[in-house]
């Protein structure tokens, strides 16, 4: 029988049918054992009623041998008369001509006689007998039957011994009595016979029995003698006895009608037959039988409700699994036919093809390249689970098929399942495209390289002007003539930031701008940003400071250019586009976790507001602000370019403005901090003394309250009472703008003020020292000399020149002229002496002549540019300091100056203090 959910269910359905049988089986045996009980119990009751009859009937022929022995001759008679009491005994006498006997009763015998009901007679022997009743213990009793008379007679010339008794009755009469004589002496058949009479109710009464059933009493022939019941088919039925049994179950059909017990009376030939109608046995079964019919209930029922919950819990959902599995199989069939990929299954031992596909056949089945490669296939999938379970294959046909392979298992065997595709057309395709890329890569960098030349050929002339706009400004000028340098330089500052706008713009799309990582402090860096704009502030009128979040770590790692650049172009559109009130630069730290921290740098200004609108285009390219664009000038390109630089930072970027109120952008930028020495100062660095902070904003006040309890301060947010002020107490006035008076006139003591422009002087009696509000070192500085304060050291109010004499002789290698000219002019005004060079080869020719402290050179000049001179110069071993200047503003031109071995490379156009800041390191 196969493994199928039909054989289950038959099985299942057998399980039950046998167990069914086995309960029927049970059954059958329990009620058995109970019926044999019960027959066994009526068997013990039938006999005992045939012991009780045989008893009766035992006890009568006792009773009838003991009278006869009580006979006696006349002769023992008459010489017995004379001592003998006739109250206690009488004497009967018997017989015939031929003989007397005397029949002795005592009182007791016959009081015995009387409780048995028994009637004592003699017959003689003549051939007419009277019957002579000799003892009667009931009166009216029926004559004795001739039938039992004539046999008498017939038995008159027969001996018999002393054991031998006559069992006598009228078998034509049912009813009739029974008889028992006995020879009153059987050594002479003429003494007559002497018998007891038993009456029919004594009869039934002895041999009646509730429990064992109906009665019958047979002769020797098998005639009933006398009975209770009225059937006779009983008889008839007692041959189906099996021999030598006198108990069993009778009757003439298939089922048996009877249980009957047969057994014999003494020796007189008589059987006496009890028998229980078999349906009086059946009512003991009954409990016993709807005990067992509702446990064959309970099991049918039971292994239904089992075979039902089984078929629905096992079978069917193993038939639906092996049915999905058939439907599964023969759709994974149908769809490794339909794959438009060739798909095939080898086996792992021989490498021979299992199952495959049309498509496998159609590219693989004539070709012999599958199996030269299969066991290597097999190998590495099986025994090497860790390489690359791919291949490219060439067909001898030309075509190129990609395969991917994987081990599994597949009717109990291991498998590789390999799937090829053509990657023919797919590989042309890569190739036009890498064609196409490097077709797009070659026009970028040619974009790329011409924005750069551009700039390099704008930049060129563009320092011409600057350079002389800058040195122009150094001279003895009218009103008029500094507010048209004015105008020009402006214009000239916006074609700059346009052309490096672009340029960055160029760079970002092109991906060669990359980030570098560097060590800076923001505190310096928000001081250089707001001090780079404080003059465009002061110009305009705007109050410009910064608030610096006294958590923020001193020291950071990032790309500080890039971070600078997002700073320049937030403030410059906020001086752009506010022409009243405040811009303020916020840093604080959102979040610190291990060394990275969450800074997040605030622009907030007081000017027009951003329509709603807007908002979402503000960060494309070249977009203006439409209410703006014939008010301020402007390219469009910087807040692109934030955003742009933002991302390569993972940082963002959120704006909020409403028209009419202001804007605010905040940079949210992951940076990593880094442990370096404090320029502040160490903790606690300042005297615990009181400080007092005023400013016209509380913010402002709040901020550096909480740097003077950095510093180890005890900050008081406003003046102090009239007499609280101690006498080593500070006032701390805040301005954010210019100090048109100061906000504590009376106060006596030692005083700093800081404010956003100190070019105001202030005429105050009492100790007073003046610092730049976006200083924190400026202020820490002020705050020290304060608290240590002497007689006639306070600071002056006026700032001493710089004399910028760097006292250098440096060699200029420059093919434009008019370059050669703003260079020289330059470096005279920061006190250098100048040689100046047209090329390089006249550079080289020049330094081997004099001794020069420095050697700035252009990068791109004719025969010799400056990175063969300053690779010339290092071979010579020359180790005096050479600087580049280009105009392409490109990240390689620096490395590439730095790879020549020059120390340092300027971006044209720069400016005086730029070229002092780069020269006096040297």
């Amino acid at each position: 029988m196969k493994s199928t959910p039909q054989a289950a269910r038959k099985l299942l359905h057998l399980f039950a049918f046998g167990l069914i049988v086995a309960v029927f089986a049970g059954s059958f045996v329990y009620l058995r054992s109970v019926f044999n009980e019960e027959v066994s119990q009526r068997r013990s009751v039938m006999n005992e009623a045939v012991f009780k009859a045989q008893d009766f009937f035992v006890s009568r022929q006792t009773l009838l041998k003991s009278l006869v022995l009580a006979t006696v001759p006349d002769t023992a008679l008459s010489q017995a008369l004379g001592s003998v009491d006739p109250e206690e005994e009488i004497s009967i006498s018997l017989g015939s001509d031929a003989g007397h006997w005397s029949l002795w009763l005592t009182r007791r015998m016959m009081d015995y006689l009387h409780e048995s009901k028994v009637n004592l007679l003699y017959v003689p022997p003549t051939d007419q007998p009277q019957v002579v009743r000799l003892f009667d213990a009931s009166p009216d009793l029926d004559p004795l039957p001739k039938v039992v008379l004539k046999r008498l007679a017939e038995e008159a010339d027969k001996a018999y011994s002393f054991d031998d008794d006559l069992w006598l009755t009228d078998n034509k009469v049912l009813d009739s009595p029974f008889y028992l004589f006995a020879r009153l002496d059987s050594r002479n058949l003429s003494s007559g016979w002497l018998g007891i009479e038993v009456e029919v109710p004594d009869l039934i009464e002895a041999l009646r029995s509730d429990s064992a059933g109906d009665f019958m009493l047979l002769d020797g022939q098998g005639q009933i003698i006398f009975t209770n019941t009225a059937q006779s088919t009983l008889v008839d039925s007692l041959h189906t006895l099996e021999a030598n049994k006198s108990f069993g179950f009778i009757g003439s059909g298939w089922f048996p009608d009877s249980l009957a017990i047969w057994k014999k009376l003494g020796y007189s030939g008589w059987q006496i037959v009890y028998s229980v109608d078999i349906k009086s046995l059946l009512p003991v079964l009954g409990w016993p039988l709807a005990g067992c019919v509702l446990l064959l209930i309970i099991v049918c029922i039971g292994l239904r409700y089992l075979i039902v919950r089984i078929d629905r819990r096992l079978i069917t959902p193993g038939e639906n699994r092996i049915q999905a599995l058939i439907e599964s199989e023969a759709f994974s069939r149908a769809a490794l036919q339909v794959a438009p990929v060739a798909l095939c299954v080898i086996r792992r031992t021989d490498g021979t093809v299992v199952l495959e596909n049309s498509l496998s056949q159609q590219w693989l089945g004539s070709s012999s390249e599958r199996g030269k490669l299969c066991h290597g296939w097999i190998h590495r999938a099986f025994d090497e689970p860790d390489t690359r379970n791919s291949d490219e294959i060439e067909m001898e046909d030309g075509r190129l098929l990609y395969l991917a392979f994987t081990p599994t298992r597949y009717k109990s065997e291991d498998v590789l399942i390999c799937a090829f595709s053509d990657i023919s057309a797919r590989k042309q395709i890569e190739v036009t495209l890498e064609r196409a890329r490097q077709l797009a890569d070659r026009a970028n960098e040619a974009k790329t390289l011409f924005l750069a030349t551009m700039s390099h050929e704008i930049r060129t002339p563009l320092y011409g002007v600057l350079g002389t706009l800058e040195l122009l400004a150094r001279t003895d000028l009218n009103d008029q003539q500094n507010n048209y340098l004015k105008a020009i330089e402006r214009s000239s500052g916006n074609l700059l930031q346009l052309i490096c706008d672009v340029l960055d713009v160029s760079r970002i799309e092109a991906g060669q701008l990359q980030l570098e990582l560097n060590t800076f402090s923001p505190m310096e860096l928000i001081e250089e940003v707001v001090q780079g704009y404080s003059g465009a502030a002061q110009a305009k009128g705007l109050q410009l400071f910064a608030l610096i979040d006294s958590t923020v770590p001193e020291w950071l790692s990032g790309d500080v250019s890039r971070i600078r650049q997002i700073l320049n172009n937030l403030l410059n559109n906020a001086l752009k586009f506010t022409d009243y009130g405040k811009v303020v630069l916020r840093l604080k730290m959102d979040s610190r976790n291990d060394e990275r921290v969450m800074l997040h740098w605030q622009v907030s200004d007081t000017g027009k507001g951003i329509a709603h609108e807007e908002q979402s285009h503000l960060f494309e390219p070249f977009y203006q602000v439409e209410s703006s664009k014939h008010v301020v000038a402007g390219t469009g390109l910087g807040l692109s370019i934030c955003k742009r630089l933002m991302h390569l930072m993972n940082g963002t970027m959120r704006l909020v403005s409403e028209p009419g109120l202001g804007s605010s952008f905040t940079l949210h930028l992951p940076l990593v901090q880094v442990m370096a020495p404090s320029r502040l100062g160490a903790l606690g660095e300042l005297s615990s003394s009181i400080v007092y902070v005023v400013s016209p904003l509380r913010e402002l006040a709040e901020s550096y309250c909480a740097w003077l309890q950095r510093w180890g301060a005890r900050p008081h947010l406003g003046a102090p009472k009239q007499g609280e002020a101690g006498d080593d107490t500070v006032l701390l006035e805040l301005h954010p703008g210019a100090v048109r008076q100061l906000l504590e006139p009376v106060w006596a003591g030692p005083r700093v003020v800081a404010a956003s422009d100190n070019s105001q002087p202030l005429t105050i009696e009492s100790p007073c020292w003046r610092a730049d509000l976006n200083s924190l070192q400026d202020v820490y500085r002020a705050l020290c000399e304060a608290q240590g304060m002497r007689a006639g050291t306070h600071l002056k109010t006026g700032v001493a020149k710089v004399e910028l004499n760097l006292g250098l002789n440096i060699l200029v290698a420059e093919d434009n002229v008019i370059n050669q000219l703003i260079l020289r002019d330059q470096l005279q005004e920061l006190g250098c002496t100048v040689t100046l060079a047209s090329d390089g080869l006249e550079a080289l020719e020049l330094f081997q002549q004099g001794a020069f402290d420095l050697v700035l050179t252009d990068v791109n000049m004719p025969r010799m540019n400056g990175y063969e001179l300053a690779t010339r110069l290092r071979a010579m071993n020359i180790t005096q300091p050479i600087i580049g200047a280009t105009a392409k503003a490109m990240p390689d031109d620096s490395e590439r100056c730095l790879s020549a071995g020059m120390n340092h490379c300027l971006i044209k156009p720069f400016t005086l203090h730029t070229l002092y800041n780069c020269l006096q390191h040297f």
